[in-house]
């Protein structure tokens, strides 16, 4: 599908990356047409909120946003979850494609048991998947795989100037979640629901993002090298945790000596994360180190606005998130 512009050297990506003082993390990605002032289209992945605080539904509203195109629920941890029915509730239609994870589909058949809060948010995305629609999607793929599930040409309407806009699923691994499943069954009391999450790579233009959800070592060792190749962006994994140290080891991998321009991590209080160490350990790789902090606003996140066609960018830090580097 082709959407044409007026001036293509105004297009910016926006990027914002939502977290809260003690817990969860939600990332709304948005296709912006400068000239016009308007969204072409909209990524939501995965949703938290307090009892006073829901920043995704704030950051909707303040771009007038009535539906939400693309949701992408990585997995059902509650730091990932909680707000989602209300998102649903004002800004999901048949219209919005939702990406889950194979094995996640809300039923008592799956190998994970649900809190009241994900299974009304169950209830509320697949009551959208009846009649003629058929807009709620579970990913898996091989080992070495990936999965493009979004294509779009952005192309200036005066001229032949154009770029790609492609999201690309690289997780969950097929293999791991029917080991897991295999593991339930013979008795296993606890399944950790990182090795469900969902990540992506979003390829704009020469841009390249990489929003990682929960991934942890084993699934991004199984990750294609060429995939950590090249990034602009990057959300690290599972808030910059000891069990996600191999994205280094990727991200060393394929260096060439251009730093990755910056990086983003959510905060998880209860378990000391993100590791300091750790982002020290980003500061050779990558140019700008954030997170979006556990101060006392409650919140943070982080807005990157890329322009496309130049490949500049801007950061903008709002609440708690903090600058690392």
């Amino acid at each position: 599908m082709t959407y044409y512009v007026e001036d293509i050297n105004e297009i910016t990506l926006d990027v914002f990356t939502i977290g809260y003082s003690e817990k969860g993390e939600s990332q709304v990605i948005l296709l912006y047409d400068n000239v016009k002032d308007q969204v072409l289209f909209s990524f939501v992945i995965d949703c938290y909120s307090t009892a006073t605080l829901h920043k995704t539904k704030d950051i909707l509203d303040y771009y007038k946003i009535s539906n939400i195109d693309y949701f992408i629920w990585t997995h059902t941890d509650e730091d990932h979850s909680v707000g989602i029915d209300i998102l649903v509730d004002n800004y999901c239609s048949a219209k919005t494609n939702f990406y889950l994870p194979e094995g996640i589909d809300g039923t008592e058949l799956d190998i994970f048991s649900y809190n009241q809060d994900v299974k009304n948010c169950f209830e509320k995305i697949n009551s959208l998947n009846k009649q003629q629609n058929y807009n709620v999607h579970t990913l898996t793929l091989p080992v070495d795989g990936n999965l493009e599930i979004v294509r779009r040409i952005i192309k200036e309407e005066k001229t032949t100037k154009q770029f790609n806009f492609q999201v690309f699923c690289i997780a969950p691994l097929s293999a791991i979640i029917k080991r897991r499943k295999q593991a339930k069954i013979a008795g296993a009391t606890h399944v950790n629901a990182n090795d469900f999450s969902i990540a992506t790579v979003f390829k704009v233009g020469e841009l390249s993002l990489l929003f990682s959800g929960d991934i942890e070592n084993q699934t991004i060792n199984l990750i294609p090298d060429y995939h950590f190749e090249g990034l602009s962006y990057v959300k690290t994994p599972h808030h910059t945790s000891n069990t996600s140290t191999k994205l280094l080891d990727k991200i060393e991998k394929s260096f060439d000596g251009t730093k990755i321009p910056t990086a983003v991590t959510t905060t998880y209080k209860a378990f000391n994360l993100p590791k300091s160490e750790l982002i020290e350990d980003y500061r050779q790789f990558v140019t700008s180190f954030n997170s979006t902090g556990r101060g006392p606003m409650g919140y943070g996140y982080v807005k990157t606005v890329f322009n496309i066609i130049k490949k500049e960018f801007t950061e903008e830090l709002v609440g708690d998130a903090t600058k690392h580097f």
